[in-house]
């Protein structure tokens, strides 16, 4: 990140934490698909193929939240979603090793950031 913006990578990883952390609101009693063993390291590695899916279905995610009564947690994780999208048109189809750390770097700092965010 040498420029000072997020690479695309690093978005990627943020933007799988809060498609995971707005699944797991609306699906409280039922494990997330995103938390699946496995599929954060699919993910970086191929971001198009393990999140398109699940940003499709973003809005299902955030209406199941509301209906388990985590309305504002989940709504504040919607309204971040357009800031964590990559710069380029599309999510990256496969990414370098240097990448995936990024990748992973991003999710650390989401994660980090969604914990410590007023509910």
């Amino acid at each position: 990140m040498s420029d000072a913006q997020p690479t695309d990578a690093y978005r990627c990883g943020q933007l799988y934490a809060a498609l995971a952390a707005l699944e797991r609101l609306g699906a409280p009693n039922a494990k997330a698909s995103l938390d699946r063993p496995g599929a954060r390291a699919t993910a970086s590695k191929n971001p198009r193929g393990a999140l398109k899916d699940h940003l499709d279905r973003v809005v299902t995610y955030l209406m199941r939240a509301r209906n388990q009564r985590k309305g504002e947690a989940s709504v504040a994780i919607f309204r971040s979603i357009p800031d964590l999208l990559p710069r380029t048109r599309e999510l990256p189809g496969s990414l370098t090793s240097a990448q995936q750390e990024e990748f992973c770097d991003g999710w650390h700092a989401q994660v980090q950031a969604l914990e410590t965010a007023p509910r």
